[in-house]
Parts: structure tokens; C-alpha cells; sequence
């Protein structure tokens, strides 16, 4: 379906920290402690590759068209990953997610996309694992990881796209 991209108090920085803070909240669960790996997650930094590119597409307003074939992400997600343990493994997963539970159509009068109810029942999460999963820290640092067969669809019986 059609959304929104987001709010202009949104901001496109060029470096993220991943925040982890839910390893506080496992630690007094019944999962038991929080292993090691777990408590150095706040050490991983994930920064975005060209996004001089991101933040030009942001500020115009850029939207793709997607439909139920699917269709490649442009640009695509390209990062470069930090502060992984080199010698534990890991999955590297994307996850899209709606902004809010609304349906948009777009005002071409306008150029703006304008509220047009509630959103169909909420979709379950489906996160894209990177092919390239699972690997060691170690492969995931020396490389730029691309997400660029990452394919959007608006199918929702769709199971390889997100």
C-alpha cells in the first residue's frame, strides 16, 4: 500500500548508532544473564553509504512506485558495519515498517500525499535476512554491506518481498 515517507521533523544523519536498549530488560527476564556479545552491542555503529544521495531523495520527496511483482529499492540500502565481535557470527536482517496505521493516496494538485483512512489490518513484521547470513563479524566489517536485492512489494501474500 501507499504511505507516507515520513514526517519533516524526520532528519537523514550520515551515522547511526544501534541502540540495543532492550538488552536491560532481558537481563531481569527468565532468559537468564545477558551474555557477553549482548552487553558490547551498544559499540556497533551502522553507517549509511552515500547518503548525500539519501538526504537528496529525502529532501525532494522522492517516492517509488511499488507493485505486486516487487521491485528493487533504489538506492539501494548500502552500509558499513562497526564494533562487531570479529570472531562471533551473525545475522544481518532489514526490517521496513509503516510510520503510523494509515492509508495515504497522493493529490497530484497538491504534490502531497494526504490521509485517506485507517490502514487494512496491520501487516505481520516480515524482516529480510541478508543472503550473506549468517557470517563472522570479521567478513561483515571488511565489506560495504548491500542490500540491494532487498525487492518491495505491496503483495502481501508476497513471502520474498518486504
Amino acid at each position: 500500500s501507499e504511505q507516507s515517507t515520513g514526517s519533516d521533523s524526520e532528519v537523514l544523519t550520515e551515522r547511526t548508532s544501534c541502540s540495543f536498549s532492550t538488552h536491560t530488560d532481558l537481563a531481569s527476564g527468565a532468559a537468564g544473564p545477558v551474555p557477553a556479545a549482548m552487553s558490547s552491542m551498544e559499540e556497533i555503529q551502522v553507517e549509511l553509504q552515500c547518503a548525500d544521495l539519501w538526504k537528496r531523495f529525502h529532501d525532494i520527496g522522492t517516492e517509488m512506485i511499488i507493485t505486486k511483482a516487487g521491485r528493487r529499492m533504489f538506492p539501494a540500502m548500502r552500509v558499513k558495519i562497526t564494533g562487531l565481535d570479529p570472531h562471533q557470527q551473525y545475522y544481518i536482517a532489514m526490517d521496513i515498517v509503516p510510520v503510523d496505521n494509515k492509508r495515504y493516496r497522493y493529490v497530484y494538485h497538491s504534490s502531497k500525499w494526504m490521509v485517506a483512512g485507517n490502514a487494512d489490518s496491520p501487516v505481520p513484521p516480515r524482516v529480510y535476512i541478508h543472503p550473506d547470513s549468517l557470517a563472522s563479524g570479521d567478513t561483515w566489517m571488511r565489506q560495504v554491506v548491500s542490500f540491494d536485492k532487498l525487492k518491495l512489494t505491496n503483495n502481501e501474500l508476497d513471502d520474498q518481498g518486504h
